[in-house]
């Protein structure tokens, strides 16, 4: 089995890497495409693999993301200059459409099938703000072997897009819900110790999808109620401001902002995350968000956002889902996680499910099956249960 991994994202997140990396690990021969905006990129995130090619492409142009069709034709026939793809055995395109379209293109010209996964960026990027690509969706979706979903969320929200509605009785029976895994530093260290102070901590940047504004205003809109005046906030990470506000109000507030920057030790990472209560992050929109997991796994409850991220994938003793735009429920959600700390936490979350040993295998048992090659675990295969299996 030769697969073909087209991840026009593989230089810019770990979550990529550590399934490739788990891939190459339990053999699967694996050849790794990766068009790049900027050359700066070509290289980042390289892994050295027995049985992984990686692919870098510095071809994708800035005035690209307003010309979809062009630059699928355009990022396709480069593809085809640097690989020869007629021999994979199956395609794996990492998202929808900017990836996915290559693949279903691949499938046209050479009859490679392939799988596709559904994220964020598609449905409120793609989806939601460019209608002119609902039809290639489609038709990507149909002639593909398996959809994968990273989230319940995400996959209810897939459901109910006008882009999609007509043909979800013929594909529903394809899809698959797979969340992504986390680092084995965490798994290895789960705590179940409840810490009780009234200390949130955030991890992430300061984008205006992260939400961090409203969730410094929450905090400060706590701290006036009789009982939590001693609330603080830590922030860990930091970058990628495109709102000043945010920055200027963690500035001004030092007294309640504890801002920490990056942290890359992930044992130190740990041992903030326990010096904490809650985990909170009410991003406006989110894929997955492996930071609640990492939170998780030191027992933090969580604040996250209502139809993304993490949501449906546990039960409601983990947290509190929140309507992302709104300060007086961010504020409440997190009064009720402070007040009644004992009553959340990751007493019914089972990690071993996030090893990505597990994780790679179940993703390996799917291409054999697109293959018709015999699965010796076929309980990893169903249609859409949690976990793929």
């Amino acid at each position: 089995m030769k697969v073909l991994q087209i991840a026009n994202d593989f230089c810019h997140t770990k979550v990529h890497v550590n399934l490739f990396k788990t891939l190459d690990n339990l053999g699967v021969n694996q050849t790794i495409f990766n068009p790049v905006r900027d050359a700066s990129l070509v290289g980042n995130n390289a892994f050295e693999g027995k049985n992984t090619e990686i692919v870098y492409a510095h071809v994708v142009k800035p005035w690209h993301k307003y010309f979809y069709h062009i630059k699928r034709w355009y990022v396709f026939r480069q593809l085809l200059k640097r690989i020869d793809c007629r021999h994979f055995s199956i395609c794996h395109a990492s998202t929808l459409l900017t990836d996915g379209g290559l693949a279903y293109l691949l499938w046209k010209k050479y009859k490679v099938p392939y799988v596709v996964a559904v994220r964020n960026t598609d449905i409120n990027g793609f989806m939601e703000l460019a209608p002119h690509t609902h039809r290639d969706a489609r038709n990507i979706l149909l002639h593909a072997e398996r959809i994968f979903f990273i989230s319940e969320g995400l996959k209810q929200k897939f459901e109910g897009h006008k882009a999609v509605r007509s043909i979800i009785p013929l594909i529903k029976d394809k899809f698959v819900l797979l969340p992504n895994g986390i680092e084995d530093v965490f798994l290895d260290n789960t705590s179940t110790e409840v810490n009780i102070s009234h200390n949130i901590v955030y991890v992430g940047d300061f984008s205006s999808n992260k939400n961090v504004l409203r969730l410094v205003k929450a905090v400060l809109e706590l701290r006036k109620k009789e009982g939590f005046e001693d609330t603080k906030l830590t922030i860990i990470g930091g970058g990628k401001a495109d709102n000043a506000d945010t920055e200027r109000i963690v500035a001004e507030n030092p007294d309640v902002v504890n801002y920490l920057g990056k942290i890359y030790d992930k044992n130190e990472l740990i041992r903030q995350f326990r010096q904490h209560s809650v985990f909170a992050m009410p991003s406006i929109h989110e894929t997955f968000g492996l930071v609640y997991l990492e939170a998780l796994s030191q027992n933090l409850a969580c604040l996250y956002t209502k139809g993304q991220g993490i949501d449906g994938l546990f039960d409601e003793t983990i947290g509190i889902s929140v309507d992302p735009k709104s300060v007086d429920e961010i504020k409440d959600a997190l009064e009720e996680l402070l007040k009644n700390r004992k009553n959340y936490g990751n007493q019914h979350v089972d990690f071993s499910q996030f090893r990505w040993k597990l994780i790679g295998e179940k993703y390996k048992n799917f291409y054999q099956d697109c293959l018709g090659i015999p699965v010796a675990n076929i309980s990893l295969l169903t249609s859409f249960k949690k976990w793929g299996g």
